[in-house]
């Protein structure tokens, strides 16, 4: 299921002791030192420090160039497998990090359907004093972190009635409640179903699924 460096990845970070290790985040200059406490700027943070760490452990990976784009890394030489995107949570509380931009990642998948076969590398983290502590990691794929919810097909921040960014389901507990969906398919089908009812318009849904369908057969030579 899920693709093999990214499995071996977190077997090697899980064996180098990962959950538990400690470290320490600060900032120094003119002579200041600060312990910095606050959380925002944690998970970029943590994704450079994978990123050396992969350096150093003989792991190959490429970041991407537009940091602001999907996914983190890449995991191969081919940019179309063995994708890795990197997720932090203040372990405190439930997962709430931003798994995707709905309309931007909708529309990749037209054309660049492998998409969905990105790895999501998540860590649980704790930060104090300047002190930051791993509490957790997971390996998942997209449609394991997801849920659907009252209002659509797919959880997500909404605001002012539009669709920002997909976010995920609680599985640091297993939540009850809406459940993550249990296969790609059933994911695809939760997005044509938000898009359908978000955009009023369910043709154009339906033909978004048959062009991701096509984009992906094409890729894998597979059915999604």
């Amino acid at each position: 299921m899920y693709g093999t460096k990214a499995l071996e990845l977190y077997e090697l970070l899980k064996r180098q002791g990962i959950v538990g290790a400690q470290g320490s985040i600060s900032l120094e200059l003119l002579n200041t030192e600060l312990k910095v406490n606050d959380k925002s700027a944690t998970g970029n943070l943590l994704q450079e420090w994978l990123g050396e760490w992969m350096t150093l452990n003989g792991v190959y990976s490429r970041g991407n160039p537009n940091t602001q784009q999907f996914p983190d890394f890449y995991l191969s030489e081919d940019d179309r497998v063995n994708l890795l995107e990197v997720k932090a949570f203040d372990f405190a509380n439930t997962p709430n990090f931003d798994v995707a931009q709905f309309d931007a990642y909708t529309r990749s998948l037209r054309t660049e359907a492998y998409k969905l076969d990105v790895d999501y590398l998540i860590l649980g983290y704790s930060l104090s004093n300047g002190v930051i502590k791993i509490n957790g990691i997971w390996i998942k794929k997209i449609w394991e972190i997801t849920c659907s919810m009252k209002e659509y097909a797919i959880r997500a921040q909404v605001k002012q009635g539009k669709i920002h960014n997909i976010r995920p389901y609680n599985f640091k507990t297993m939540s009850k409640g809406a459940q993550p969906f249990n296969s790609r398919v059933a994911f695809l089908n939760a997005i044509e179903e938000t898009l359908a009812k978000y955009t009023g318009d369910t043709a154009s849904a339906e033909e978004w699924l048959a062009e991701v369908g096509a984009s992906y057969s094409e890729f894998t030579k597979t059915q999604p």
